[in-house]
């Protein structure tokens, strides 16, 4: 299905965004949620054992949800009806674009290899249709393209590889009891093929590792009875477990793996902090949390730049 889905205006908050950000990290973590009255996207120094504050922020955002990095740094915000995108690879950089979200949609979480100049797939949980979707984006022309399939009755999560095959975490059905789905769309269009041997019992954030493989949290907006880690290779659509379920040190819906795929960071809303684990496909390790600025309303975080693939 196509329709029309514009790119609104930029809105460039002032002060600490543009005089901090010249100065701030190439690579760090970001970190979103609802800090005092309204969202903010924090800017993090990549170690930050020594629980120090954020380098920058961006401010003055609707719903942020997740926050996710493309390969050069560009970081991408989705809140609800609109994605932000802005430039990296420092942190904090300038507003690149703001895109709309069509179909009624709400944005959840995004992906890219290149936010500025290739495919953005967008996780839209609902739209006016009751049921959620993919939206394929580019920052010229906005949303255009909606991947939608039978199962996905409400999309969480969304993950890109660089050869432009995307996949969707999401609830077949609308109750509590619902059962976990991924679905796998080749070159990120067409209809989707449902993956088999997803043992997910919940549909929340994904990542790809430096080999290929996807990162699925076990942990969704709806249902999050057992927060978990799976890793699994494939996925095309057969997906084959080479790692999980790993447990949690808190309570995690989003989190992102950095360049050399040797961290995993979690957004931590029961502790209100960002978990900081060592990452490997058959063993994920807690090392160290850090929380300054942050609350219980954290949601997503991520590694910028994202993992090389």
């Amino acid at each position: 299905m196509l329709a029309g889905c514009g790119v609104l205006p930029l809105n460039l908050s002032k002060g600490q965004d543009d005089a901090v950000a010249a100065d701030a990290a190439k690579d760090g973590i970001y970190v979103s949620g609802y800090f005092g009255s309204s969202s903010v996207v924090y800017g993090y120094r990549q170690n930050n054992r020594g629980n120090d504050p954020p380098d920058c922020s961006k401010t003055s955002l609707p719903a942020a949800v997740d926050v996710a990095a493309d390969s050069k740094g560009d970081v991408m915000v989705p809140q609800g009806n609109e994605l932000s995108i802005f430039r990296g690879p420092h942190l904090c950089g300038k507003q690149l674009a703001q895109l709309g979200i069509g179909l009624g949609g709400y944005a959840v979480d995004a992906a890219s290899a290149d936010a500025e100049h290739g495919t953005i797939a967008v996780a839209s949980v609902q739209d006016g249709s009751g049921n959620g979707s993919v939206q394929v984006c580019m920052l010229r022309t906005g949303c255009r393209t909606y991947l939608t399939n039978s199962s996905m009755n409400f999309v969480f999560g969304v993950a890109v590889a660089n050869d432009g095959d995307c996949w969707a975490a999401s609830q077949q059905g609308r109750s509590m009891g619902y059962v976990a789905v991924l679905t796998y769309f080749k070159g990120c269009s067409g209809s989707g093929e449902t993956a088999t041997g997803y043992q997910n019992t919940s549909s929340g954030g994904l990542d790809i590792d430096k080999n290929g493989n996807l990162v699925s949290i076990s942990c969704s907006l709806a249902n999050c009875s057992t927060p978990a880690v799976y890793i699994y290779s494939g996925c095309k659509p057969r997906c084959k477990k080479i790692g999980g379920p790993f447990s949690l040190h808190g309570t995690s819906r989003y989190g992102h793996i950095s360049q050399d795929s040797t961290r995993l960071a979690m957004a931590d809303y029961q502790f209100g902090q960002v978990d900081v684990y060592r990452y490997g496909p058959s063993a994920i390790t807690y090392l160290y949390s850090f929380n300054n600025g942050l609350n219980s309303n954290v949601v997503g975080a991520s590694y910028s730049p994202r993992a090389a693939q």
